[in-house]
C-alpha cells in the first residue's frame, strides 16, 4: 500500500515526494477503515456524518497550503494571481485582480468539495445497505455490502489522490 501511494505521489508531485508520502499513506488508512467500519453490522461509518469527511479535508487544505509556504516561501501566494499573460503592464495587472479572486474562492471550495464527495458517497452506500437488509436478510445485503467495501477503497484512494494533486500544485515550481 505504501510503495503504491509512493508511485502515485512520484506522478503527482516529482520533486520531493517522499516527504508527503506518509501524510497521504495516513490519510488512504484513515478513510479506508472510517468506511469499512460501516460493513460490520450494528456499525455505521464514521465517514458518513459530515463532521468526519470535514475535518479531514480541513487537515488536508491545511497541510498543502502549509507546504506551499514551506517550499515557495511567500512567493506561494503568486499562484493566486496566475502567470503572466503577456498583456504589458497594464493588462498583466489587470487579469491578476481579475484571477486572484476566481483562484481563492476556488482553493476555498477544495475542502467543501472534498467534504460533500465523501459524505454523499457513504451516506448514500449506507442507506442502499439498510433498505436491502430490510427487504431481505441474506443474498441482497451480502451483494451491497461487496458494493460497500469496493466504494470504501474507491472513495480513499480519490480522496488521497486529490491530496497529492492538491500538494503536488502547492509545491510545483516554474519551469
Amino acid at each position: 500500500l505504501h510503495g503504491f501511494l509512493d508511485d502515485q505521489a512520484h506522478d503527482n508531485i516529482h520533486h520531493h515526494h517522499k516527504r508527503h508520502v506518509p501524510f497521504f499513506t495516513s490519510i488512504f488508512i484513515f478513510v479506508l477503515f472510517s468506511n469499512l467500519i460501516g460493513v460490520i453490522p450494528v456499525f455505521e461509518s464514521p465517514t458518513m456524518f459530515p463532521y468526519v469527511p470535514a475535518g479531514i479535508a480541513l487537515a488536508t487544505f491545511l497541510y498543502y497550503n502549509l507546504q506551499g509556504f514551506i517550499e515557495g516561501g511567500v512567493g506561494y501566494l503568486k499562484q493566486f494571481t496566475g502567470p503572466p499573460m503577456g498583456l504589458g503592464s497594464f493588462g498583466d495587472l489587470a487579469m491578476k485582480f481579475l484571477m486572484l479572486p476566481i483562484e481563492l474562492i476556488s482553493h476555498s471550495a477544495r475542502p467543501i468539495s472534498l467534504t460533500i464527495r465523501l459524505f454523499a458517497n457513504m451516506f448514500a452506500g449506507e442507506q442502499v445497505t439498510l433498505v436491502f437488509i430490510s427487504l431481505t436478510y441474506l443474498v441482497a445485503p451480502a451483494v451491497f455490502m461487496g458494493l460497500h467495501v469496493f466504494v470504501s477503497f474507491v472513495q480513499a484512494y480519490v480522496f488521497a489522490l486529490l491530496t497529492m494533486i492538491y500538494v503536488g500544485a502547492a509545491v510545483s515550481h516554474e519551469h
